[in-house]
Order: C-alpha cells, then structure tokens, then sequence
C-alpha cells in the first residue's frame, strides 16, 4: 500500500541530494550539471504525484498516517492512470477495469495544471482537495519555471533559450549573465539564487498539503 510520507521524504531527500551535485567550473559544465540535475528533480517530482494520484484511486496512506480509502481499490497503476487521463479529458471514457497501455501514454502528472485538473475533480470524493489547490495557488509560478527551464535545458537550442525571457522578469541579472544564466541569476521575490528559490518552493507545496 502506498504511504505518501514515505514518498515525500524520499522526494524531499533527492532533491536536497541533487542539489548538492549542482556544481561546475566552467560554462560548458554548467550546462551539462544544469540539464542533469533538473531533469532528476523533475522526473522524481512527477514521480511523486503520479504516486500521490494513484494511492487516492487505489487506497494508501495519507501524510498525517490515516487510511486513504480509494474509488477503485482493486485498480493496478496502469488502470488508476487510464481513470485520472479521463478525468483531465485526456481520454473520451472509462469503463471499469480500462487500463493504459504503457507510461508514453501517461500525462505529465507534476504539471501544476494537470495537479489543478484532478485535484479539482476529486473534490467529490476528497473534500481535502480544496487545501491542496488553494496552496497549489501560491507556488504554481515557481513550479512552472522550473518545468519550463528543465524543458529549456533538456531540448537545448536558441528558440528553447530565448523563450526563457517570458518569466525572465521575475529574476534579476547581472550585466555579464545571459538567459541561458538564468539559474544562477537571483529571484526578485526571495533575493536568493533562482536554482534555490525554484527548489524551495516546490519543497514547499509538498511540506504544506
């Protein structure tokens, strides 16, 4: 049975282990540290809430240790994720038992929109859904630059790069940084280094639901 404190300790301690590895002596190296680091946070991020969604429609435990009675707790992870592709509209219907194929036809369940999509058709069943959607509000930004810097950086090219000056605004540069600096540029809210600033707050949602 899945134990959701579990996951967010293991979540918790990638990326502070992660972190650590974000290190470098030169751009090229940055480059390669950057693109590294952030995927694993970001993959293990997705990781949790793909795991957080199935142990509500399968059962598990909650943070708070008390039994999570799932929608369909005979449901296999492949069938829970066909059921919550059709609650986001990502599937035309759900017949009990449907089940997906395989993880490429998996939605990206970290998204902060996919997070507000099911969270939001839950509420029948989870009224706690609410609470996570309204502290969702208040770190969905940070968690949106973090996917569209990790995509940045993953898929490198000048289109990808130059598209980071949309939330550009939000951190401050020094005269010699570039776009492509924007992780060590600092965050106009916190004043501290974006890579920092990005990580926290994504810690944050999960210390706060």
């Amino acid at each position: 049975m899945l134990d959701l404190s579990k996951k967010r300790i293991r979540y918790l301690g990638i990326c502070q282990n992660y972190s650590q590895l974000y290190r470098y002596s030169d751009d090229k190296e940055q480059q390669i540290v950057s693109s590294g680091v952030l995927n694993f946070i970001w993959n293990s991020w997705n990781n949790f809430w793909r795991e957080y969604w199935i142990c509500h429609i399968s059962g598990g435990i909650d943070f708070s240790r008390n039994k999570i009675t799932g929608i369909y707790p005979e449901y296999n992870d492949k069938q829970c994720c066909h059921f919550l592709l059709f609650k986001i509209g990502k599937k035309k219907n759900h017949n009990y038992g449907d089940s997906i194929n395989g993880s490429y036809q998996e939605a990206t369940w970290g998204d902060p929109q996919v997070i507000q999509k099911i969270a939001f058709e839950l509420i029948p069943t989870y009224p706690q859904m609410t609470t996570l959607l309204g502290v969702l509000s208040s770190y969905q930004t940070e968690i949106e630059h973090f996917q569209k810097i990790r995509n940045s950086f993953i898929h490198l090219n000048k289109d990808n790069v130059d598209g980071l000056s949309t939330i550009s605004g939000y951190y401050i540069f020094n005269t010699s940084q570039r776009l492509i600096d924007i992780l060590e540029s600092q965050s106009s809210i916190s004043g501290s280094r974006c890579f920092e600033h990005l990580n926290e707050n994504m810690k944050g949602l999960l210390l706060n639901i």
